[in-house]
């Protein structure tokens, strides 16, 4: 792996360990919870990051860890559905008064 960003998805995370795996198509690289941004809460299983790794040790570590906007279409269709359903609760909220 080189000086550069990487991108991949959250694989595992263990919140009574603090760590967890990032999957690359490089392969999977360790985390800690301490190098993902603080104020955006704990990683989830398949967020997409991008990210810098370090060696540690004989493997790597990723560093600099910041969370990447899904723009896949199941997310763009999940957003849709969750925006239709806001619309259409607040629309028979209207309704019943």
């Amino acid at each position: 792996m080189k000086a550069e960003q990487y991108q991949g998805k959250v694989k595992q995370y263990n919140a009574d360990k603090g760590f967890g795996f990032i999957s690359s198509s490089e392969g999977d690289v360790f985390f800690h919870i301490s190098d993902f941004p603080a104020d955006s809460g704990e990683p989830k299983r398949n967020e997409r990051v991008k990210f810098n790794v370090v060696e540690n040790g004989d493997r790597y570590k990723a560093i600099k860890i910041e969370r990447v906007e899904d723009n896949s279409a199941k997310a763009k269709k999940s957003k849709v559905s969750t925006h239709n359903k806001s619309i259409t609760s607040t629309l028979l909220t209207n309704f019943r008064r």
